[in-house]
């Protein structure tokens, strides 16, 4: 472990190392410099499971305020900087149906941007590999210590612990099991009931099939096909294609929806499948999708879990940010974007000069009124628009597989579908929702902070 360094005013420690983890040290050593900070990963080294993302303009304009904007730019090969359009498409048909563009998105390769905010990080003394955390333990006192244990035995002390330990958070289990216990020793029971039910992650009840395509394999028509990022959508599936690395990778992800949501799931949360297995489940979907995700080598088979609705991502001297607060479905390409604002918002927040270890409990009582809401709306947003791409909101409820196949339905519902698609996205793309807009009111709130 690190040792204190006496300049700091408070020492951090961040449990986990993927993206939402990396980004906030990075944002932390950007902007709070008499802030030391430790992230322990569980893992060995760090890895990245999963193959693209998606940016908005929100999230790229953090890419720009951390400087990294050149570099992406180099390794997505773009040519325009203000990102792609993506299309949205009626796939479930022999030929497709265009319903609607938006624009200004940036798709990268998972792994790739993963190595370039850990190379921007360089801190290798700072990343304490093969260190799974089981508890942290916070005294009473504002400023004693919080000393988090491992599952190797060993033992490490901060002033904050923030988790950004994924849907299986161990900060979220120790958290929640001692908000659920101080309302049990106040005689709230139904509050202890409902708050220990937030520790488990939640089904979904979709399926999701992901995995990347070397471009040079494919026909020059399906390389020209899947060179335009697009979602397209059918009855109770839908199938999302981008080009990344500069376009010699081709990303998909196809998902399934299965009702069932809420129960627990019977089988693994990730497993190896065979594209045959998936393309099956897309039998009369647009030739052209089918014929990519023959393609694939070995896709991933993904059981998508959510976390439930947490009443809060705080308590005392631990919050939580990234999946461990709010993982969602992927159908806003906006998971891993909320946990970079989670990081680049809370940064901001500890960096302030008004700030202190006696009173940062407060502090982060702001981060959890910005944010929780926010990526709340975002998460129900997600999951709203996983039933529009399948086809199961907007009017489309009453249509079945086969007619929806056939043709057989409204030419209004296109229009019905391209409004709503809007309206959930609309977020993304408003420049009078921008991150520097949250960013202003976490300031004016913290000179009230300052003044108390």
């Amino acid at each position: 472990m690190s040792s204190v360094n006496s300049a700091s005013k408070f020492r951090v420690a961040i449990i986990g190392g993927g993206m939402g983890g990396l980004v906030l040290g990075l944002c932390l050593k950007k902007y709070a410099l008499d802030v030391q900070f430790d992230i322990y990963e569980s893992a060995a080294k760090l890895t990245e499971v999963g193959a693209g993302v998606l940016m908005s303009p929100r999230i790229w304009t953090i890419m720009q305020e951390l400087e990294l904007e050149e570099e992406l730019v180099k390794v997505t090969g773009a040519v325009d900087r203000a990102g792609s359009d993506i299309l949205f498409r009626k796939g479930d048909e022999a030929k497709v149906v265009d319903i609607v563009k938006l624009h200004q998105l940036h798709t990268f390769q998972r792994s790739v941007l993963q190595q370039i905010l850990s190379e921007k990080l360089d801190a290798k003394d700072r990343i304490h590999f093969s260190k799974r955390l089981t508890s942290y333990s916070e005294p009473t006192s504002p400023t004693e210590p919080i000393i988090l244990h491992f599952k190797d035995g060993t033992t490490a002390t901060c002033d904050i612990v923030i988790g950004s330990d994924g849907i299986r958070s161990s900060v979220r289990r120790t958290m929640f099991a001692k908000l659920s216990d101080e309302s049990e020793r106040h005689g709230h029971i139904e509050d202890a009931s409902r708050t220990r039910v937030m520790v488990e992650p939640i089904w979904s009840g979709h399926v999701t099939y992901r995995g990347l395509i070397l471009a040079s394999e494919l026909s020059e028509d399906l390389r020209r096909f899947a060179s335009t990022p697009q979602i397209l959508c059918g009855k109770d599936r839908h199938v999302v294609l981008y080009p990344v690395s500069g376009g010699e990778l081709v990303n998909i992800v196809s998902s399934v929806y299965t009702p069932g949501s809420g129960t627990v799931y019977d089988g693994p949360w990730v497993e190896t499948t065979t594209s045959d297995k998936v393309a099956k489940l897309f039998e009369g979907f647009n030739p052209n999708a089918v014929a990519l995700i023959k393609s694939l080598r070995e896709p991933l088979g993904w059981a998508l879990h959510t976390v439930p609705k947490l009443t809060t991502y705080i308590k005392g001297r631990s919050a939580l940010i990234g999946d461990a607060a709010h993982a969602m479905v992927p159908y806003q390409g906006a998971g891993l974007g909320q946990a970079i604002e989670d990081g680049f918002v809370l940064a901001k927040i500890l960096a302030h000069s008004s700030v202190t270890l006696t009173n940062v409990s407060e502090a982060l009582r702001i981060y959890d009124d910005v944010r929780r809401p926010f990526s709340q709306n975002v998460q129900q947003g997600s999951e709203w628009n996983g039933m529009l791409y399948q086809l199961r909101r907007a009017g489309w409820e009453d249509i079945s597989v086969e007619d929806s196949a056939a043709g057989r339905y409204p030419p209004e519902l296109l229009s019905a579908f391209e409004k709503d698609v809007k309206a959930q996205m609309e977020w993304q793309y408003d420049p009078g929702a921008s991150i520097k807009g949250d960013i202003a009111k976490v300031s004016g709130m913290l000179e009230t902070l300052s003044a108390q």
